[in-house]
């Protein structure tokens, strides 16, 4: 059926363009010199028709696919109040509820061939509605953020939405796949910053979203994103993050030493040091240890105020002693340089970021995440028009710090 399909789709769009061809070459038969509008117009309309046809095979491929998965499991269909992923081996099935049916066929939607979808979280706060809750001095963070994903017309991306305000937002723009949830904060967390509660949200989320079978490139919205982070994933680990890191040792790891004079030859030792995963930009895939590791961070920011980052961080790193049982999540740190954090483009690698030229797309990182200064949305600005605008000094003015 698709090579039938595809066949007559190319036999349409070539008896069309030699339709069209004949009533504008007719002209210069006469000396006129071709009507530029009118070959415009047949080149739209033989464009129209090649994806009419496309779309007609993409339907029938879906057909085929909705007739081969009856097939094999029988032609039934699963009953209403259940969540219609299949289990991945090993981890369970999610939560029944109306909010786990919601956000499943949400990440359906989007997800791409392997099943990866791009999530985050987004309140009104990240518009600066008002200009008391946001703390950037002004400047539609959401905006902009959404403004980057649509340049690479990155489609496998969900915002779920925590207000009426921010999903009607998302609604209007309609390049914005969102998804409107109410999602309590937990009781222990109430009296923490606005953006700590936004933060413990998630990894139950998470959590859920893994149980689906989908792997999550989970996101802050104080991000440019430049390239298609999919990309640039290596998808070998557990948890695949981005780091708070400003080299490539301190993102990477290093062996370090510590020596006691007073004990003289046997003083020394080794340690191993590294920064802070930030959560802000990690790739989770639906493994045992990755849902085991969400449940031990819900788990804690459900029972006491505390810094999501800081939870997140001990149970992925800290060993196994004693009573206490590590979580043995294999984590991939992404590399410095190109899931980048703004410590590293403003100020520990300033001139090389600021050539005073222009660079080359391939030269670009993937993102720049504006997690360590608080003009936040001025700074994706000017990142967004050193590369994207091509004024290559259009961060000259902006201080190393915030």
């Amino acid at each position: 059926m698709r090579r039938f399909l595809g066949v007559l789709a190319l036999v349409s769009v070539l008896a069309l363009l030699l339709v069209n061809f004949t009533r504008i070459s007719a002209p210069q038969s006469r000396g006129a010199a071709p009507d530029a509008d009118a070959l415009l117009a047949a080149m739209r309309r033989a464009a129209a028709s090649e994806a009419r046809a496309a779309a007609a095979e993409a339907r029938a491929t879906a057909a085929e696919a909705r007739a081969a998965a009856a097939s094999a499991g029988g032609g039934s269909t699963p009953p209403a109040d259940c969540t219609c992923g299949a289990a991945t081996p090993g981890l369970g099935k999610p939560d029944n509820t109306e909010t786990n049916r919601k956000l499943e066929a949400a990440l359906q939607r989007v997800a791409n061939e392997r099943k990866e979808v791009m999530l985050s979280l987004a309140n009104d706060v990240m518009m600066c509605t008002n200009r008391k809750t946001c703390w950037w001095n002004g400047g539609n963070v959401l905006e902009t953020f959404l403004e980057s994903l649509r340049r690479l017309q990155l489609r496998n991306s969900l915002v779920i939405t925590l207000d009426d305000a921010t999903e009607a937002f998302c609604t209007k723009r309609g390049d914005a796949p969102s998804l409107r949830l109410e999602l309590p904060v937990p009781s222990a967390q109430q009296n923490s910053r606005g953006a700590n509660m936004i933060s413990t949200l998630k990894y139950g989320l998470l959590r859920q979203s893994l149980l689906m079978g989908f792997s999550i490139l989970v996101v802050d919205l104080d991000l440019v994103f430049l390239k298609d982070p999919f990309l640039h994933l290596y998808r070998d680990a557990d948890i695949e993050a981005s780091t708070d890191g400003f080299s490539k040792s301190w993102a990477g790891g290093q062996i370090s030493s510590v020596h006691e004079p007073k004990m003289g030859w046997g003083g020394g030792g080794l340690y191993v040091q590294h920064f802070t995963l930030n959560v802000g930009c990690a790739f989770l895939r639906p493994t045992p240890r990755a849902v085991l590791l969400l449940e031990r961070v819900a788990d804690q920011l459900s029972k006491a105020a505390a810094w999501d980052q800081q939870v997140f961080n001990s149970e992925a790193f800290m060993l196994s002693h004693g009573s206490y049982n590590g979580s043995g999540v294999a984590v991939r740190v992404m590399q410095y340089d190109q899931f980048m954090n703004s410590k590293v483009f403003f100020f520990s690698e300033r001139r090389r970021f600021f050539p005073g030229r222009l660079t080359a797309e391939a030269d670009w990182p993937v993102m720049v995440h504006f997690n360590y200064h608080p003009d936040k949305h001025k700074r994706m600005l000017c990142v967004w028009e050193r590369y994207v605008g091509g004024k290559p000094d259009a961060c000259d003015s902006l201080p190393q710090a915030g």
